[in-house]
């Protein structure tokens, strides 16, 4: 496990921006944030209650709170955490946040733990299938709950099919098991599809769609899904868009 830390200094800088009394989260949003992130990166965090004590004699106001919670994070997990804090619809229009996620992202990009959003997914041109990865995205943002998580798998999925049918000609692309293949059978449409544009190629990338599908009929149903979960399926799914677009571009 990498137990690198992003410097203590703008880690404390982030929580005065992120918590600052009057544009900042409330007491109760940080301890709800931090314990849900808690949760999702199994580490144990020193405050979990917004009760901070008579004159603030446990912690003596938010900052502090927020700060000495991402204290307990690794730096990739607080990369993580003062991103998605930074982009919640609260610090839209609040120019000090929007400068310090620049600066996370210009200073400590090295602690990134995944591609970023808004720098890995490229539009594919197919309106539905860009509105409903866009709605994902949205959606991660703001999400704090495992239903809330397993509702962005079902998403996935729905986007996964509406991908589908853009390449998927039921009379061009036969089924591989001789099935009458549904409209909404991704994995099917995407086998058929796959196989007749690569042929001999095709192995590999059916086995790769068909476990980006999984991922997302698996986080659907994932009473115990996590945001870090929640992302990774974003990000296939927008990766499978990629790939049958650039499929669609070169076929035969």
């Amino acid at each position: 496990m990498d137990n690198r830390k992003i410097p203590d200094v703008f880690v404390s800088h982030a929580a005065d921006i992120l918590a600052e009394t009057n544009s900042g989260l409330s007491g109760g949003q940080i301890v709800k944030y931090c314990n849900a992130y808690a949760v999702d990166f199994g580490v144990d965090i020193p405050i979990t209650s917004a009760d901070f004590g008579k004159f603030g004699s446990i912690v003596p106001n938010k900052r502090t709170a927020l700060h000495r919670n991402l204290s307990a994070f690794n730096g990739q997990q607080q990369f993580v955490i003062i991103k998605e804090l930074s982009e919640l619809p609260l610090f839209e229009n609040n120019p000090d946040a929007i400068e310090l996620r620049k600066m996370l992202f210009d200073r400590y990009a090295s602690f990134s733990v995944m591609p970023v959003f808004e720098q890995s997914i490229v539009p594919t041109g197919w309106n539905r299938v860009d509105r409903s990865i866009e709605e994902m995205k949205s959606r991660l943002k703001i999400a704090d709950t495992e239903e809330k998580y397993q509702a962005i798998g079902m998403l996935g999925r729905e986007t996964l099919i509406s991908i589908a049918q853009q390449v998927f000609d039921k009379e061009k692309h036969p089924s591989v098991d001789g099935t009458d293949i549904s409209p909404t059978d991704a994995k099917r449409m995407f086998e058929a599809y796959i196989s007749f544009e690569l042929a001999a190629e095709s192995e590999k990338v059916v086995k790769y769609v068909k476990s980006s599908v999984d991922m997302s009929n698996q986080l659907t149903h994932d009473r115990n899904a996590t945001k870090r979960a929640a992302g990774i399926c974003v990000l296939a799914v927008a990766s499978i868009a990629n790939l049958m677009r650039h499929l669609k571009e070169t076929e035969k």
